[in-house]
């Protein structure tokens, strides 16, 4: 059995793109069956620094990790 050169290269190319495909494909499967969880955090921005940070949404006054200094919501 003898396999032209040009089939070679031909299926040395296909080959890898099929791998990346199968795995771009079950990553993206994977992922959606993944549920959505909301987040118990929010964002904030210090007023001194703004370095942005998150903190629970429940608190009023948060710490600034980069600064010490408090802020409100």
């Amino acid at each position: 059995m003898t396999i032209s050169i040009g089939t070679l290269i031909g299926l040395l190319a296909i080959w890898p793109m099929a791998v990346i495909l199968a795995l771009w494909l079950f990553d993206e499967f994977r992922l959606r069956k993944r549920p959505f969880v909301p987040s118990k955090k929010e964002m904030v921005v210090c007023e001194i620094c703004l370095h942005k940070f998150f903190c629970d949404k429940d608190s009023i006054i948060n710490k600034c990790p980069q600064c010490g200094s408090l802020n409100k919501r």
